[in-house]
């Protein structure tokens, strides 16, 4: 991911990139080369030469080097999860507002085209299912596949549906780790919707996939391949948009003619890092922290850690 970063960062027109810094002197050296760009021999010189910084280092050191970032004055990007305890997450939040700093979690699927059209329904989902799946590969296994890969479904949540958790129910499994690879959360918000979210690390094939279940209407997202699938119940079979096909249509006991049709949308495409990295120089030049999102950060790192308790609990029985 951090040569994914520099890569994007490469692309903005309202930034400099004055260099990189990694633990790993062959990774730096190469990073740069392939970049050229300026590699820093320490992380304290990193931060003093920065404006703002991208922290993409595995999981478990976000919350110390994202302190040291904040304290030397950096604007601070740093890649999911912010840290790998609400607590830790709670107090980087605290460092930020109190010296005007930005502060933004690397929640990229925010971004996603497939996303950002649902954000712009107005739903009202009274069930959701979200399935996201990978094979396995040795990153990222520090933490569990609820905080390493889950908490992306759990963020959207709690973004699209503006809702707390009521409660949860929490079965996994660890397989190829020492922590669970594969795990599934069932989610009550207060607002009445029920999720039910499922995560493996261990697949044979990719799957990012979210389903929305709301009366008169059915709404798949595909997040690898920026889709929508959208099936409706209409009063009458006149008036089908573009694209729209009816797929059944009867006669109610109201004598009322209704109608079920479907709808399949390819989005345009769209780089989601970039528009993340942009939200990131809009927010620091606007001088606009972005307070509900982070707040949203804050919930999903809560929500993991009581699915994380639930699983320890599974497990011991």
């Amino acid at each position: 991911m951090g040569n994914l970063h520099v890569q994007k960062w490469r692309q903005h027109s309202e930034v400099q990139l004055v260099g990189v810094y990694d633990s790993d002197p062959e990774r730096l050296l190469s990073c740069a080369v392939d970049h050229g760009v300026r590699a820093f021999p320490t992380i304290e010189e990193a931060f003093a030469a920065a404006d703002a910084v991208t922290i993409a280092t595995p999981s478990q050191t976000h919350a110390e080097i994202a302190h040291r970032a904040l304290e030397a004055g950096c604007h601070c990007l740093v890649e999911k999860p912010l840290a790998t305890r609400a607590s830790d997450a709670q107090h980087l939040v605290e460092i930020a507002r109190r010296n005007g700093l930005v502060l933004m979690s690397g929640h990229i699927e925010r971004f996603n085209p497939a996303f950002v059209w649902l954000q712009q329904q107005g739903v009202q989902p009274r069930f959701v299912e979200a399935h996201r799946l990978h094979p396995f590969r040795p990153r990222a296994v520090d933490v569990s596949v609820v905080l390493d890969v889950m908490i992306h479904d759990i963020d959207l949540l709690l973004v699209l549906l503006r809702s707390s958790v009521q409660r949860l129910e929490a079965h996994g499994v660890a397989v190829l780790t020492s922590m669970p690879d594969i795990a599934n959360v069932r989610l009550v918000f207060t607002n009445g919707c029920v999720a039910n979210v499922t995560a493996s690390r261990i697949s044979t094939k990719f799957l990012r996939k979210m389903r929305l279940f709301q009366p008169s209407s059915y709404i798949a997202l595909d997040f690898a391949h920026h889709s929508v699938e959208q099936v409706l119940l209409r009063i009458g079979c006149g008036g089908l948009s573009e694209g729209e096909e009816c797929l059944a249509q009867w006669i109610a006991e109201d004598q009322v003619q209704r109608c079920i049709t479907r709808r399949f949308l390819e989005l345009p495409s769209a780089d989601s890092l970039w528009e993340e990295q942009r939200a990131f120089i809009r927010a620091i030049l606007e001088a606009a922290p972005p307070e509900a999102e982070i707040e949203q950060t804050l919930e999903a790192l809560r929500v993991v850690e009581r699915a994380e308790q639930e699983l320890m609990s599974y497990s011991a029985a």
